[in-house]
């Protein structure tokens, strides 16, 4: 068995996500000492805890009340004690103003329905926001956990197989590709079987809470939809380790496929004749991916949500469902139509970014 030793760097925003959110019952966000945007996630027992056995009953009679409006109530509370709920905090993100604005307006909104009578837990549940994953690890120095994100070996794992298989069929054909990989009854001989890609480390973790925003790759139409996201950073740099039988897998094979599949994908995005992505981005951003150039050791990939139907489809082989209207009338294409960008304000049609984009450099 071989290993090869990646450093990954995120070259745009990546969600890999974890299934869970952020809910406005267990988080509050503030500027830190440093005058940065800071969600502060805390847990329910650590913040009762933390109380004076005076706001401890408070606390538990708007818990047990259990009325229409008792969220609405337990994040008001929290606010007022939030330089509790910030000392007792087990996660701090880093937050855009855009974000930022937006929880001020929705606190706003609820204050205001308040006092008309009406209920803002509608208003309130929609401000959850989709978490990465991170694995929890113990510092040798202060015994203190902390909570680092990562690329899940899983997510980088499937964004090769997914290139490779598109390798082995344009060279080989569907017959062969079903063989290596998809035949049950020769589970012994699959062709990544052997393939493994352990979790990244990471070594220069960055993270941030922003908005994603579904736009249109081939019309001038700015009116997505959007939601609020935590994802790695752009800048964020990781080390992954993959063991391989190179008996089985010439790995300079995998790098090929890799850069055959993502690289024409990555290129079109910034072909303003070809699509509209590349008007949303900054010049600064546009300047850098149009000047990014391979070294014989790198490739690119793109992994977690939002990397588009075709970064995880085989080219030949892709049949994207597509709908079409209002009656959800369903056609098929081989490319998607609209795409997902990371934003800082809700509204943003300038300084985006695409999501997903990784540079793999094979270091040892």
């Amino acid at each position: 068995m071989k290993n090869i030793k990646l450093k990954l760097t995120a070259i745009s925003p990546i969600h890999t996500g974890s299934g869970e959110v952020y809910e406005p019952t267990n988080f509050i966000i503030d500027e830190n000492s440093q005058k940065q945007l800071v969600l502060y996630h805390f847990r329910d027992e650590d913040f009762f805890e933390a109380l004076s056995n005076d706001k401890q009953q408070k606390f538990l009679k708007i818990l047990n009340e259990m009325k229409e409006d008792s969220f609405i109530k337990i994040h008001k509370f929290v606010k007022e004690n939030k330089e509790i709920a910030k000392k007792i905090s087990f996660l701090k993100v880093l937050v855009t103003k855009g974000i930022y604005e937006k929880y001020k307006k929705v606190i706003g909104q609820i204050a205001h329905l308040e006092k008309r009578g009406r209920s803002g837990n509608r208003v309130f549940n929609q401000f959850e926001i989709q978490r990465i994953q991170r694995k929890q690890l113990k510092s040798s120095k202060t015994g203190n956990f902390t909570y680092v994100p990562y690329i899940p070996g899983s997510s980088l794992k499937g964004a090769i197989s997914t290139a490779y298989r598109e390798f082995i069929y344009q060279n080989y054909g569907e017959r062969k590709l079903k063989e290596l990989f998809e035949d049950v009854r020769n589970m012994e001989n699959l062709k990544f079987r052997f393939f493994k890609v352990a979790d990244s480390k990471t070594t220069k973790p960055k993270s941030i809470i922003g908005f994603s925003l579904n736009k249109e790759r081939f019309e001038d139409d700015n009116t997505g939809p959007s939601t609020f996201i935590e994802v790695l950073n752009t800048g964020s740099e990781y080390i992954v380790d993959i063991t391989f039988d190179e008996n089985e897998i010439n790995f300079n094979d995998i790098k090929i496929a890799c850069n055959n599949h993502y690289e024409p994908i990555f290129n079109k995005m910034l072909d303003g004749e070809a699509e509209n992505i590349s008007g949303y981005f900054s010049d600064k951003l546009y300047n850098y991916y149009c000047d990014l150039k391979l070294k014989p050791n790198q490739f690119l990939l793109r992994v977690g949500k939002h990397s588009g139907a075709r970064a995880v489809t085989i080219d030949g082989l892709r049949d994207i469902s597509i709908r079409e209207n209002r009656r959800k009338t369903i056609h098929h294409q081989s490319e998607e139509t609209t795409t997902w960008l990371f934003g800082n304000n809700e509204n943003s049609n300038t300084n985006l970014q695409p999501f997903g984009w990784v540079l793999c450099e094979i270091i040892s």
